[in-house]
């Protein structure tokens, strides 16, 4: 079992988060019910969907400054996804410690042999 926090900063970073979208919500006079979150979510997966074609070659769009926008795609779906997590109470630091990191115990063990 994992005792330290895997990522210390997740929270503060999603405190930050969550107040930069309050003032996005109070702008746009956004009153976000549950399913809100996900969508937005999926809006901005979309969004990287999009960018990553035109850095890839595989869209209409111009190539140039695209990974300028797959990387700001990716800051919005990865905001969302922590503030998501936070709006459903969903301790996401231990869903990656279970899902993923408990891995690590099983690679040390295969790496003995």
């Amino acid at each position: 079992m994992m005792t330290e926090t895997p990522f210390p900063d997740l929270d503060t970073l999603t405190d930050r988060l969550e107040a930069v979208l309050g003032r996005y919500r109070r702008v746009h006079d956004i009153k976000p019910d549950r399913d809100w979150y996900m969508l937005k979510l999926q809006e901005e997966a979309g969004e990287l969907t999009q960018s990553y074609l035109a850095l890839t070659g595989r869209s209409r769009r111009p190539v140039e400054g695209a990974k300028a926008e797959v990387a700001k795609e990716m800051a919005d779906v990865f905001a969302f996804l922590l503030l998501m997590a936070r709006a459903e109470d969903i301790d996401l630091k231990a869903a990656v410690a279970q899902k993923w990191l408990s891995w690590e115990a099983v690679m040390a063990e295969e790496a003995l042999g």
